[in-house]
């Protein structure tokens, strides 16, 4: 059975969000058909993503020949995933839980505006 270009670049895409950033797997297909002579604008057409999306993805190839994000900066998050449901846990176990035995329950230093914003 042949898989037709359309299917594959329809898998590749069909989980991603309007905003949401192409997978390395697609930003290969990218680069892939405008290597082929595909123009940009019929690739951008084909992915259902604009033009300047191709273009960004095809130099962002060429500076860093890699098809993976590079590396965001910001400050590190205080609280794992499994911590952030530790607190809902028990705030749904007792709601009336003070926010000094919330912060102490941690086990860490976290402040409660921190634990505030897992709420």
């Amino acid at each position: 059975m042949a898989l037709k270009l359309d299917d594959f670049i329809h898998d590749l895409t069909a989980n991603r969000g309007k905003n949401d950033e192409l997978s390395p797997a697609a930003r290969a297909a990218i680069c892939t058909l405008v290597a082929t002579g595909k123009s940009q604008r019929a690739v951008a057409r084909q992915f259902h993503i604009s033009d300047s999306t191709v273009r960004a993805t095809i130099e962002h190839w060429k500076t860093y020949k890699s098809f993976d994000s590079k590396k965001r900066s910001g400050r590190k998050q205080v609280l794992t995933r499994a911590e952030k449901r530790y607190i809902l846990l028990l705030i749904k176990k007792n709601r009336d839980l003070a926010k000094k035995a919330l912060v102490g329950a941690m086990g860490k230093k976290v402040s409660y505006s921190t634990i505030k914003r897992c709420l």
